[in-house]
């Protein structure tokens, strides 16, 4: 669609954006060409250039600004955070369109702690989420991802985001909307009342039709208000660790973990990755990946997870896992007492580590006696913490794999500003063993064809579905490596799709062909589209609505 397509002279765009700086304020409307080329850029390979950013402090000025929209016909781009780096960040899925930022819109409205819910706004990032617990001592848990810190709540979960505990699933625990419609409408989901409605935060379904599923990845209406499920402090928390001794048993692993999940002993989102997604995240120096690694042998497959519970559920739990995937390679379980262990060995040895006179006898202890890099090692205690819901930028840092720039310090992470390239692909798969195997025998000759490392990162999206995220780590500097790297993407996107293979989330550089195999599907939401939004100003293209 784009500017000319929705017939927006610049005349009518001059003053559309007159009077959006009238209801928020110049200081908070951004035009300026290089300011809005630097916000529409992503490590993805390729993004859309937006109009203008504008960032509204609430409701009344969303309705305001969409009034406007309607009028001057102005498409406008809602993100909250802007931080979905590797799926398009804070630009559009189309050229010519405003960015309407919620960043400011940043208020916990309530936090429930006999109920265990939180009622959040956009703006609101898990870092801000999990301090305000830690601070208030609320004895509850945010499930946040392993992305950056200051990525929204909302955000994350009207994307379909997965996390890592057993409240993984982001969009599965809102409960209760408030949404601005594109006619500047408002409306809350469960079937109630705007004011007053008791169950909207704790029943998921309310009262006839259940509405929540049209406001995530979609263009229907922007979310103001959410309510997330929060999870109890358990009794009991363990982290446990897994790697496969031979690849060959790699499809029983897959069948184990299905077991595990379908019978309640392992219930949060495990991450199952490579051993080139374990050397992503353990390099020290990206432009030497292999200095810290030589010498050791990296599994094939490994990965973390927690358990949570009584101590008695922990135990037994634990036994079961034990029992299940003990045979096929090394487990282990991890509390508070072995890791301040493991934090004091690690931290003796980096000291060692950073002596000339004492280097040797660091990698020594680490490849003899322990068997394992000290990056490795370090990396335990980020593990551990994420586990229980604790944000940082840890893992933000493997972004940065193929960049020129250095690894930034932990706290500095930032891979848009540092030029990093990286684009997501998640297909669902049923979580089988010879399922997953079959996906990932599609896709590993691609990555060799276009000349790529293959990294996969499984996630357990459900007892019953693994999302095999697959990245692409490029260069983003040669335009060559960054012209490999689309058309990887795209030949994954089709090779998939045309086996029935479907994404859980894209990037904006794919939304437009994420629907190619599903026209009736996509025809209803159009029909939905057509009806509310006539005019068709609210994120046009996203999803390929």
């Amino acid at each position: 669609m784009g500017l000319q397509n929705y017939n927006l002279q610049e005349r009518s765009f001059a003053q559309a954006m007159a009077e959006i700086s009238v209801i928020i304020g110049p200081e908070n409307l951004i035009q300026d060409p290089e300011k809005v080329r630097i916000k529409s850029e992503d490590i993805i390979p390729r993004t859309r250039q937006a109009l203008a950013f504008a960032y509204p402090a609430n409701i009344e000025q969303i309705q305001k600004i969409l009034a406007v929209a309607n009028q001057h016909l102005l498409p406008i781009w809602p993100v909250s955070q802007g931080k979905n780096w590797g799926y398009g960040g804070a630009s559009p899925s189309e050229n010519g369109t405003l960015v309407l930022g919620l960043e400011k819109m940043n208020k916990i409205l309530e936090v429930n702690t006999e109920l265990a819910f939180a009622v959040v706004e956009p703006g609101v990032s898990f870092r801000q989420l999990h301090s305000y617990l830690i601070e208030n001592n609320i004895p509850l848990w945010i499930d946040c991802t392993d992305g950056p810190p200051e990525g929204s709540v909302m955000g994350n979960s009207l994307e379909r985001g997965i996390g890592e505990t057993d409240y993984g699933d982001h969009f599965g625990n809102i409960c209760g909307m408030e949404v601005v419609l594109p006619d500047g409408t408002m409306l809350r989901t469960g079937g109630g009342p705007m004011e007053n409605f008791r169950s909207w935060n704790t029943y998921k379904w309310g009262v006839g039709p259940s509405l929540d599923g049209l406001f995530s990845q979609s263009n229907f209406g922007i979310v103001t208000k959410m309510g997330v499920w929060l999870r109890p402090k358990p009794e009991k928390f363990l982290s446990c660790l897994f790697e496969l001794k031979d690849p060959k048993n790699f499809s029983l692993l897959i069948d184990g973990l299905r077991h595990l999940q379908l019978q309640g002993v392992l219930q949060s989102k495990v991450h199952l990755i490579n051993e080139v997604a374990t050397r992503a995240v353990s390099v020290e120096d990206y432009n030497d990946p292999e200095q810290t690694l030589r010498g050791y042998k990296l599994p094939s497959w490994s990965f973390a997870a927690g358990l949570y519970g009584s101590n008695e559920q922990v135990r037994i739990n634990a036994r079961s896992i034990r029992a299940v995937l003990g045979p096929l390679g090394t487990l282990q379980f991890i509390d508070e007492t072995k890791l301040k262990i493991i934090n004091g060995l690690s931290r003796r040895l980096r000291s060692w580590k950073n002596k000339k006179a004492l280097s040797g006898l660091s990698d020594w202890i680490c490849q003899t006696l322990i068997g394992k890099p000290l990056p490795l090692m370090e990396i335990l205690p980020h593990i551990h913490a994420i586990e229980q819901g604790y944000p940082n930028d840890h893992f933000v840092k493997h972004a940065y794999l193929k960049s020129k720039t250095p690894k930034p310090k932990t706290g500095d992470a930032d891979p848009v500003r540092d030029h990093c390239g990286l684009v997501w692909f998640g297909p669902m798969v049923p979580l089988t063993g010879p399922a997953v195997s079959e996906l990932l025998a599609i896709a590993e000759p691609l990555y060799k064809k276009f000349n790529f490392e293959f990294y996969v990162a499984l996630m357990v999206g459900n007892a019953r579905t693994a999302i095999v995220l697959l990245s692409i780590f490029y260069d983003k500097t040669n335009p060559t490596e960054t012209a490999r790297a689309e058309n990887l993407y795209f030949a994954l996107g089709k090779i998939t799709q045309d086996q029935g293979y479907q994404q859980y989330r894209t990037s904006t550089l794919y939304m437009d062909k994420v629907f190619a195999n599903a026209p009736e599907f996509l025809g209803f939401c159009k029909k939905l589209k057509k009806a509310i939004d006539p005019n068709g100003i609210l994120a046009p293209g996203k999803y390929g609505i």
